[in-house]
């Protein structure tokens, strides 16, 4: 049975190749032509993508960053916030 339906399908096959054969100069033509129409778009999706990836981490990385001062401020501590003490000046200068 398996042998009959494979023979059967090969026959079919062979006849649709007669009567379109594949011409190997026309699909390389048609393969560069939707390289050429469609090459940019794929940089220009990596990019966007890449870009989104970048975004969302940073934006996750602020978001724990104010998660924990909030746990911080919440348990009843009070210095919670670092405080950045090399840009501030310690004592006048005269």
């Amino acid at each position: 049975m398996a042998g009959r339906l494979t023979e059967q399908l090969r026959e079919a096959t062979r006849a649709q190749s007669q009567l379109r054969p594949v011409d190997a100069e026309e699909s390389a033509h048609a393969d560069a032509q939707a390289q050429r129409r469609h090459g940019p778009l794929g940089w220009v999706s990596l990019l966007l993508v890449a870009a989104l990836f970048i975004g969302g981490w940073l934006i996750m990385r602020q978001l724990r960053a104010n998660s924990k001062i909030q746990d911080c401020v919440m348990s009843g501590r009070r210095n919670c916030a670092p405080i950045d003490t090399d840009s501030t000046p310690s004592s006048p200068t005269p």
